[in-house]
């Protein structure tokens, strides 16, 4: 007889191996069903139908990371404080706990702006 500890390792030992044998499953039926004549119009890189403009590789400026990392923060704050407003109907301490992190959130945009990261040189 088993203890209750062992069943559930076992429970989370089978299904990591499951998980990893149906994703290995699916590589390898991938890798044999998969087409494997390349021509040179099919490695080419695709922009909607035209012919590429430019190069692929081109450096990035580091300042579109600030932005889309601000942009995310922002965006998934924003979309936090849609989820919440639901409960604070009636809650005042669930409306002090929000102001506050709306506050947090306003006090990281204006440091943001303070500090340039809003600002792009033309």
């Amino acid at each position: 007889m088993q203890s209750a500890g062992t069943d559930g390792i076992l429970f989370v030992l089978g299904l990591v191996v499951s998980s990893v044998g149906f994703i290995a499953i699916l590589f390898v039926v991938g890798a044999l069903l998969a087409p494997k004549n390349p021509t040179d119009q099919k490695v080419m890189p695709y922009e909607c139908g035209m012919e590429q403009a430019g190069q692929p590789w081109l450096r990035v400026n580091v300042r579109f990371a600030t932005i889309a990392l601000l942009f995310v923060l922002f965006d998934a704050e924003t979309a936090l404080l849609f989820a919440v407003a639901p409960s604070l109907r009636g809650n005042v301490a669930a409306l002090w706990e929000t102001l506050g992190f709306a506050a947090f959130l306003a006090f990281g945009l204006a440091y943001a702006w303070r500090k340039g990261a809003l600002q792009w040189p033309s």
